[in-house]
C-alpha cells in the first residue's frame, strides 16, 4: 500500500527536515574553501602543519599536507586569513590573502631548509646555547658538511685545515700518512710546554683543541673516524668570548660537531660512497744508485783496513769490494723503497634511512669503511650504527641518539720505511734469506747485513681494536615562549685492545739468547664515563629593540680509565703469536694495572645585549672544578666579555647600499687547559714485586711525586676584528688579531735521583702567543637567480710565541734537552718553535772542518753546548690558503691551493745521510748529496765536511734550511642531478657525483726526506650519493 502525502497531510516534522536539507545544501555550495600544495625546492613535502587564522575572529583551524603534499580547508568562513606553514627542518611561513563567499582561495608554498644548525646566522656552541652571529662578538667558524666533503671525503679534521686558515695540523715527518696515527692540531698556536711527561697515559696533548659532538664532549679519536656523510655542520670556536662556556677545557679553542638531524616526511634512503686510491709520494728521497753507493763506499774508506800493515785483513776488505763491484757490473741496481709500499684503497659505503611526522621522527644510519695504507700490510677498518629519535608533544621535545662504533687497525709488518731507505741498491730482494751478505771481514769479526724484506715476512703482528657504545639523551621544555629548560645526559662504555708479536727469527733478536727471542705484548683499556647538564636559557625582545638573551647551566662530568697488560717473551721458532708457547714473563717485569678516575663539575652563567642589532654587548662567567689539578686548587674561575659595533645598521649608512656587513668586534677573557689527565696533581705510590727492595717483607715505594697546589694554566686571551660583506656580497671576508697568554704554565722539571721520582710538576712561566687571521674571497661572477657564481679567494694565518718569566727554574729540563741532543730549550725570550743548534761559519775550505761561532763572537773549530743558541724558528712567517671555486647549476668545481712562506726546518737527510755517517753507517745508503756536495781536497768550496771523516757531526745551523713551499692541497669537481625528469624513471630524489684530489703535488725549495717511518701519500678520491 502506498501513502500518498497532500499539502493537507504532510506532516510539519518532514517539512522542516526538508527546508533545512535545502537551506544546508544551499549554504555548503557558497561556503568558500581553500586549496593548496607545500613544497622545497626540490619536491613536495609530506605531513607539514598548516594554521588558518582568522585575523577578524582569531578562530584556528589546522590540517596537515597529504602524500602529495596537498592540503586543503573546504569549509572556511568568508573573510582575512594568515595561514602559517611549518614543518620540522624548514623556516616557518606565514602567507596572508582574502577568502571569499563562494570562491576557492589557491596557495602554493615553497619552504626553505631551516638552518638551525647551518644558518650563517646562528653559532651552535655545543653548549645547548646558541648564538645570533649578527650579535655575537666572538670569534668563530662554521662549515656545512656538504664544504667539507667538497675538500676531501677522509675525515672532517682533514677538511678543516683548508677551510680555516686558524686550524693548524703540524706535520708529523715520522708517521706521514699512517692511517693509525692521529693528527696533530693547534688553533691559533700553542698554549702549554711542548713536553709528553705532563700528562698521564690516558691524558691528550697539551696543545689540543676540545672537540664536541652532539653537544657532549668527544674524542679526537672519534672525530677522525666519523663518518662525513653524518655530519651536518663544524663549528670552530677560537676565542675567550665563544669559548668561555667551556671554561677550564677551552684554551686551545673548541671545535664543535652537529651530526644530521632526521627531517618528518615519507621515509627516505640516502646512500653514500666513498672510493680513495692513495699513491706513496717518495719524490723527497734523493737515493744514491748502486754505482754512485759503491763509489762513495770507496772514497769513504769503508774497505780500508785502519792498520796499514794488517794484510789478512785488508784482503777480506779487498774480497767484500770486489763482490760489490760484480754486482753493480752485473747491473744489480735495486729500488728498496718500492718493497713495502703500495697503492692504498679506501672503500666508505653508508646508508641513511629518515622519516616520520611532526611529533615523531627517527633516523638510523650505518656506516662502514675499510682503508689499507701506503705501506703493505697497514690498514683501518672502522664502522658504526647510529639510531636518533625525537618526539615532540606539546611543550616538551626529547631526543635520544645511540651510538655504536668500532674499529681494527693493524700496522705494516715491513716496520719502519727506513729500513728499506737504508738498504743498499747492489743488493738483489730475495725475501728467503736472512741476510742480504755474510762476508768474513777478518779473523775474528764477521759482516752480517740483515735482509728487511726477511723481517717482513715473518708472522709479525700489530693490531688494535676498538668497540664503543654511547647514548646521548636530551629533554627541553618550553617553559613559556621566552623561557626554556633543558636537560642532557650521556653514557660512554667502550675497550680497546691492542695486541703486538714479534717473531722469534726477526733480526732484532739476534744477540739475544734463546729463551729471550720473541715477544708478544697485550694491552687492553676499557673506560666509561657519564656527562650531564641543566640548561635554563631566556630570550626576549623589548620594544622591538632590545634583545636579551641570558644562559645558566650546571655540568658534572666522570671518566674512569682501566687499564692492564702483559709483555710475554722467548718463543720456539715458527711461532705465530699464541702466548701460551712462551717461555715466561719479560725479564725482570710482570703484568701492569693501571686506573685513572677523572671528574668535573662547573656552573656557567652568560648574558647578551643588543640594542638595536647595532651595539652588542656580551658576558659569560664559569666556575669549574677539576681533579686534574691541585687539590687544594681546584675550583678556579673562568670569565669573558665582549662588545661588537654593527656599523652597517647605523642611519649614516643607512643610504650606502654597497654595504651589506660591516661589524666590529673586541672581547677579552680568561680559559683554562684541563688536557694532562690528573697524574700531575696526585702522589702515586707503587707495591714493590722485588724482595730486593726489602728482604723483611712487602713494601711501597713512590711512583710520582703530587703537587696538591698545582694550579690549573690559566690563559688570557684578547681579540678584535672586522667582518665584512661589500658590494651585494660580492666581496667578503674577516681580518682578526688576537693576543693569548698563559700564565702560569705547568712544566714537569727533573729531580734530584736521591728523591726516587723523575720529575715534579710545577706552576712554572709565561707563554706569549699572538697573531693574525684573514679571509678575503671575490665573487667576479655572483648571479644567483641563474645559478652561476665563480668565487676567488686567499686566506692567511700569522703565529709568534715566546716564553717568559722561566729563569733558572728549567735548568735541569734544558740540561737534559742537551743530553738528549734534541733541538728544544725553555728559555725566556725564546720561542718553543726555536730550533736550537750551534752558530756555523761552515767548512774551511783549507782543511774540510768545520768552524764554529761560539756565544762571545770567537771563532773556533771545537764544538761545545755552551756555544748552542737559537739559529731558526720552524713556525712560517704566513701560511694559508688560495681559493677558486665556480658553480654553474649543477656542476661546481673548486681550487685550493696552500702556501706556507719562511718557516725554518733542521733538514734531517743533510743531517743524517749526507754528514754525520758513522763508519758503520757507511754501510747503509746515502743521500746523494753525501757522495757530490762533500770537500774532497783543500781550496774546495763545500757545504760539507770531507767524506772520508766518519766522526760524530754536532747539530749546528748548516743543518737549518728555510723552508718555502706551495702544495695541491685539494682540487675537486663535481654535479648533482636533482629535478631532472629521468631521475624519478628510477625513483631516485637526486644524484651526486665527484671526484677529488688531495696532495697531488707539492713544490718546496727544500730538498728532504718526508715520512720517515711512514711516506706521505697523495689522493685520489671519487663519491657517489643518492637519494630515494
Amino acid at each position: 500500500m502506498i501513502k500518498i502525502f497532500t499539502k493537507r497531510n504532510v506532516p510539519k516534522r518532514v517539512l522542516l527536515l526538508l527546508l533545512c536539507l535545502y537551506l544546508g545544501l544551499s549554504a555548503y555550495a557558497q561556503t568558500p574553501s581553500v586549496k593548496g600544495v607545500i613544497k622545497d625546492a626540490k619536491e613536495t613535502i609530506v605531513g607539514a602543519t598548516v594554521i588558518a587564522q582568522n585575523v577578524q575572529t582569531g578562530i584556528k583551524t589546522t590540517t596537515s599536507s597529504d602524500k602529495n603534499g596537498v592540503f586543503s580547508f573546504p569549509r572556511l568562513a568568508a573573510g582575512p586569513y594568515k595561514f602559517t606553514i611549518n614543518f620540522i627542518g624548514y623556516e616557518t611561513k606565514t602567507v596572508t590573502g582574502e577568502v571569499r563567499d563562494g570562491g576557492t582561495f589557491s596557495l602554493s608554498v615553497v619552504l626553505k631548509e631551516s638552518s638551525t644548525s647551518l644558518d650563517k646566522d646562528v653559532i651552535v656552541t655545543g653548549t645547548g646555547i646558541t648564538r645570533n652571529k649578527n650579535s655575537f662578538t666572538g670569534v668563530t667558524a662554521t662549515f656545512s658538511g656538504e664544504t667539507l666533503k667538497s675538500i676531501g671525503n677522509n675525515n672532517i679534521i682533514q677538511s678543516l685545515r683548508t677551510l680555516d686558515p686558524s686550524f693548524i695540523l703540524m706535520e708529523n715527518n715520522l708517521a706521514g700518512a699512517n692511517p693509525n696515527v692521529l693528527p696533530v692540531i693547534e688553533v691559533r698556536g700553542k698554549t702549554s710546554v711542548p713536553t709528553a711527561t705532563l700528562k698521564d697515559q690516558f691524558g691528550t696533548d697539551p696543545n689540543q683543541p676540545l672537540f664536541i659532538l652532539d653537544g657532549f664532549e668527544t674524542t679526537l679519536q672519534n672525530i677522525v673516524d666519523l663518518d662525513m656523510n653524518r655530519v651536518a655542520s663544524v663549528t670552530i670556536l677560537k676565542d675567550a668570548a665563544s669559548t668561555a662556556l667551556y671554561g677550564a677545557r677551552a684554551s686551545n679553542g673548541v671545535v664543535v660537531v652537529e651530526t644530521i638531524r632526521p627531517k618528518a616526511g615519507q621515509l627516505q634512503f640516502t646512500y653514500s660512497n666513498d672510493f680513495r686510491v692513495e699513491s706513496p709520494d717518495l719524490s723527497g728521497y734523493n737515493m744514491m744508485n748502486a754505482a754512485e753507493k759503491l763509489q762513495f763506499e770507496k772514497l769513504a774508506g769503508r774497505y780500508n783496513y785502519f792498520v796499514s800493515n794488517a794484510t789478512y785483513q785488508q784482503i777480506g776488505l779487498d774480497q767484500i769490494y770486489n763482490n760489490h763491484l760484480a754486482a753493480v757490473k752485473r747491473g744489480v741496481d735495486t729500488y728498496w723503497l718500492n718493497e713495502p709500499v703500495q697503492t692504498g684503497i679506501t672503500e666508505n659505503n653508508s646508508i641513511y634511512a629518515q622519516g616520520g611526522d611532526q611529533a615523531f621522527t627517527y633516523g638510523v644510519g650505518l656506516n662502514y669503511k675499510t682503508q689499507s695504507g701506503a705501506m703493505k700490510g697497514s690498514g683501518r677498518d672502522t664502522w658504526s650504527g647510529n639510531i636518533n629519535l625525537t618526539y615532540r608533544k606539546g611543550k616538551f621535545n626529547i631526543n635520544n641518539i645511540l651510538y655504536v662504533r668500532g674499529y681494527s687497525s693493524t700496522d705494516s709488518p715491513y716496520g719502519s720505511f727506513s729500513n728499506f731507505v737504508n738498504a743498499n741498491p747492489y743488493y738483489i730482494k730475495d725475501p728467503s734469506q736472512r741476510y742480504l751478505e755474510v762476508s768474513n771481514t777478518s779473523t775474528y769479526s764477521e759482516l752480517k747485513v740483515r735482509n728487511p724484506l726477511y723481517d717482513a715476512s715473518l708472522p709479525n703482528t700489530s693490531t688494535a681494536e676498538n668497540l664503543e657504545v654511547q647514548n646521548n639523551f636530551q629533554l627541553n621544555y618550553d617553559i613559556s615562549s621566552d623561557l626554556q629548560i633543558r636537560g642532557g645526559l650521556q653514557l660512554v662504555k667502550g675497550s680497546v685492545t691492542a695486541v703486538s708479536f714479534l717473531a722469534p727469527e726477526n733480526s732484532v733478536f739476534e744477540e739475544v739468547g734463546a729463551l729471550q727471542r720473541g715477544k708478544y705484548t697485550n694491552s687492553k683499556t676499557d673506560n666509561f664515563s657519564y656527562q650531564g647538564n641543566m640548561l635554563l636559557t631566556y630570550g626576549k625582545v623589548f620594544g622591538g629593540k632590545h634583545s636579551v638573551t641570558a644562559n645558566a647551566r650546571a655540568e658534572i662530568n666522570n671518566r674512569d680509565f682501566r687499564a692492564v697488560g702483559f709483555v710475554a717473551e722467548g718463543f720456539p721458532e715458527g711461532s705465530t703469536g699464541n702466548p701460551r708457547f712462551a717461555y715466561s714473563y719479560q725479564s725482570n717485569a710482570a703484568p701492569t694495572a693501571s686506573s685513572s678516575v677523572y671528574r668535573t663539575a662547573n656552573a656557567t652563567l652568560s648574558a647578551n645585549y643588543a640594542y638595536d642589532m647595532r651595539y652588542l654587548f656580551d658576558f659569560s662567567y664559569r666556575l669549574d672544578g677539576s681533579t686534574a689539578f691541585g687539590k687544594n686548587k681546584q675550583f678556579s674561575p673562568y670569565w669573558s666579555s665582549g662588545i661588537g659595533w654593527n656599523l652597517n645598521r647605523e642611519h649614516f649608512f643607512a643610504n650606502t647600499r654597497w654595504i651589506n656587513r660591516l661589524k666590529l668586534y673586541a672581547n677579552i677573557g680568561v680559559t683554562g687547559n684541563q688536557n694532562y689527565g690528573n697524574i700531575t696533581s696526585v702522589s702515586v705510590y707503587n707495591f714493590n714485586s722485588s724482595t730486593n727492595y726489602n728482604q723483611f717483607g712487602q713494601g711501597v715505594s713512590l711512583a710520582t711525586l703530587g703537587n696538591p697546589d698545582l694550579k690549573p694554566q690559566k690563559t688570557t686571551q684578547i681579540s678584535a676584528g672586522l667582518d665584512y660583506s661589500l658590494f651585494n656580497d660580492r666581496l667578503f671576508g674577516y681580518v682578526s688579531v688576537y693576543n693569548k697568554r698563559t700564565d702560569p704554565l705547568v712544566v714537569a722539571v727533573d729531580l734530584p735521583s736521591s728523591t726516587g721520582v723523575f720529575n715534579y710538576p710545577l706552576n712554572v712561566g709565561i707563554l706569549n702567543n699572538k697573531g693574525m687571521e684573514f679571509k678575503l674571497n671575490y665573487a667576479p661572477i655572483y648571479n644567483i637567480e641563474k645559478r652561476i657564481v665563480w668565487v676567488v679567494g686567499a686566506s692567511g694565518n700569522l703565529n709568534k710565541s715566546k716564553y717568559d718569566g722561566f729563569g733558572n727554574a728549567l735548568r735541569s729540563l734544558n740540561k737534559q734537552q742537551e743530553n738528549n741532543k734534541t733541538l728544544l730549550r725553555f728559555t725566556d725570550g725564546y720561542s718553543p718553535d726555536d730550533i736550537w743548534a750551534a752558530k756555523s761559519l761552515g767548512i774551511d775550505p783549507a782543511t774540510g772542518r768545520e768552524m764554529f761561532l761560539r756565544n762571545d763572537g770567537q771563532y773556533t773549530f771545537d764544538y761545545s753546548l755552551g756555544s748552542v743558541q737559537a739559529v731558526g724558528n720552524t713556525n712560517p712567517v704566513i701560511e694559508g690558503i688560495f681559493t677558486s671555486t665556480f658553480s654553474f647549476k649543477g656542476f661546481n668545481l673548486g681550487v685550493y691551493l696552500r702556501y706556507r712562506l719562511g718557516g725554518d726546518i733542521f733538514n734531517t737527510a743533510l743531517y743524517n745521510k749526507v754528514e754525520n755517517i758513522t763508519y758503520t753507517n757507511i754501510a747503509s745508503n746515502q743521500d746523494k748529496r753525501a757522495l757530490y756536495d762533500r770537500w774532497q781536497k783543500p781550496g774546495d768550496v763545500a757545504q760539507f765536511k770531507g767524506i772520508s771523516q766518519t766522526a760524530t757531526t754536532p747539530m749546528s745551523s748548516r743543518f737549518v734550511q728555510k723552508e718555502n713551499t706551495i702544495s695541491g692541497e685539494s682540487i675537486s669537481m663535481g654535479y648533482t642531478f636533482d629535478r631532472s625528469a629521468w631521475l624519478k624513471k628510477f625513483g631516485m630524489r637526486s644524484l651526486n657525483l665527484s671526484a677529488l684530489t688531495n696532495d697531488i703535488f707539492r713544490i718546496s725549495s727544500v730538498k728532504r726526506e718526508r715520512g720517515i717511518d711512514y711516506p706521505f701519500a697523495n689522493t685520489v678520491s671519487f663519491t657517489l650519493r643518492v637519494s630515494f
